[in-house]
């Protein structure tokens, strides 16, 4: 018998399962879409039992492709964040209110106002967004009286899948970290709770575990629904960033990946983040290793590229985005690093990390008679990969080990260079784009009692290495430099723009 092990991975808008051997090829998967309703209040919701009923037909889809007797785990991942509640008997009181649920927006700009806030950045060394538990409990306390007085349970989205499977309640580290965990202590901490005035909460969330621990056996219902053995043992759920995470093979102190998507993220694991105030980006503790992920995320990664070969249809449009990649490649291949004195602020959405600034946007400096569209180009991909060498300056300094790259961008080999040229280290892209679901699998593996799930996450996997060339870091020192002074010039006359421009200018 070749056993299988399962990954899970419940998306915002698409569940997906995968079965994979133990050697960590993937044998079938499936995908199931979920639909998400939001409103032009800033609602931004699921149905959670339709949550559930998805979960079932991807694993039931997974199920029609493998021989079900070989299944020896499940592991969980899934979106972070948001408000799921359910009441005494276990069902949901209303929709689940995500992540991105941005009604508690007003709540928590008079928090912050009065000081506030500052509590869960000391505490769990995250700054604070509407869509946290805290702030959605605010909300649904002050709008819906009744609801709130039914809630029995709060949760995340893996643990909703997770009991939907089981039959129990869990949550992990890495689901646990925001806005309540005091890191200090790896508990619940009494002060956030009671600057977001949200003690009533405190008996209606579950103490963390490690994510590597078994939650339960897969229920005869469970069980009925997808095709897969009863009693399957199944992982407590984890955060699908937490996952990525364990498949990547990262559980050290110094180790660093990027995404490199529509949007950016930078994680940098640490064992040791200071308590700020005001920190910048988000973090959460590791699913299954005492330490903690660093999150932050610049609001423009492809899409700043994108955003530049929209504007040249004629000579940088294309049938795919390979295509469009190759002909931006193409156009900048005889710029120099720095672009010839061009900047470009990445800030077409405004900034989150390394600092918060909703308002601040993008623009070239730099720019003469004798600027050449190449050079334009140039100047959007290397800006873009100063936003990531921005996040780590502002932990510290650069990247002092190889840094695992993934996404849309990570495909794009010009680009590749130009980030490990900037961030001056090596840059190492794997084939695969499965290391979230690979990791909630590995997850289960370690809950069926198979090993430690980072251990259990090595496996063979096809890399291109991209190493800095060292010409070109003192030019990309002066050009991050000029970057620096310019984005903090940027803030400044934004600041006075907006004095002059007043409400709604």
């Amino acid at each position: 018998m070749s056993a299988l092990w399962i990954g899970l991975d419940v998306g915002t808008t698409t569940v997906k399962a995968s079965a994979y051997s133990p050697e960590g090829v993937c044998i079938a998967e499936a995908a199931v879409p979920s639909e998400v309703n939001q409103g032009s209040g800033g609602e931004s919701e699921q149905d959670m039992a339709s949550v559930r009923a998805c979960v079932m037909r991807a694993l039931a889809g997974l199920g029609g492709e493998i021989d079900v007797a070989n299944v020896v785990s499940l592991g969980i991942a899934a979106q972070g964040d948001g408000f799921w509640a359910v009441d005494a008997e276990g069902e949901p009181v209303a929709p689940a209110m995500l992540w991105n649920d941005t009604r508690a927006a007003a709540d928590l700009g008079a928090l912050a106002d009065c000081g506030a806030t500052a509590a869960i950045g000391r505490g769990c060394r995250t700054a604070l967004w509407a869509g946290t538990s805290g702030m959605l409990w605010r909300w649904l306390r002050a709008s819906d009286g009744d609801a709130a007085g039914r809630v029995a349970r709060v949760m995340t989205c893996a643990d909703w899948v997770g009991h939907s499977l089981t039959g129990e309640w869990a949550t992990d580290w890495s689901n646990a970290s925001i806005p309540f965990l005091d890191f200090a202590t790896r508990s619940y901490g009494e002060t956030q709770f009671k600057a977001l005035d949200c003690r009533d909460l405190a008996d209606k969330l579950d103490p963390p575990r490690s994510a590597g621990t078994r939650l339960g056996g897969l229920t005869a219902d469970a069980a009925r629904a997808t095709g897969l053995p009863e009693g399957v043992p199944v992982s407590v759920g984890t955060l699908d960033l937490s996952a990525m995470i364990v498949g990547m093979c990262m559980d050290r102190p110094g180790q660093t990946m990027m995404i490199m998507g529509t949007t950016a993220v930078v994680n940098i694991l640490s064992d040791g983040l200071d308590p700020e105030d005001e920190p910048i980006g988000a973090a959460v503790l590791h699913p299954t290793a005492e330490i903690a992920i660093k999150v932050l995320a610049p609001t423009s990664g492809a899409s700043a590229l994108d955003w530049f070969t929209r504007l040249h249809p004629r000579t940088l449009g294309g049938q795919g985005a390979g295509e469009i990649a190759e002909k931006l490649n193409a156009l900048v291949a005889d710029v120099p690093p720095g672009a010839n004195g061009v900047t470009f602020l990445p800030y077409l959405s405004g900034e989150r990390a390394p600092f918060v600034a909703s308002d601040i946007r993008a623009g070239f400096y730099g720019l003469s008679a004798a600027t050449s569209k190449a050079e334009m180009g140039r100047a959007v991909m290397e800006g873009a990969a100063f936003s990531l060498r921005h996040c780590f300056a502002s932990q510290g300094g650069l990247p002092t080990e190889p840094v695992q790259l993934s996404g849309g961008g990570s495909r794009n080999a010009t680009w590749c260079q130009i980030i490990a040229d900037i961030v001056q280290q090596v840059v190492i892209v794997s084939s695969a784009s499965d290391q979230g679901l690979w990791g909630a699998a590995c997850m289960g593996a370690s809950a069926a009692g198979l090993g430690d799930p980072v251990m259990l996450a090595k496996r063979a996997e096809d890399h291109v290495t991209y190493r800095p060339e060292p010409a070109n870091g003192p030019l990309y020192d002066r050009a991050f430099a000029r970057y620096q002074v310019l984005s903090d010039s940027s803030r400044a006359v934004r600041a006075r723009l907006g004095s002059l421009e007043g409400p709604g200018g």
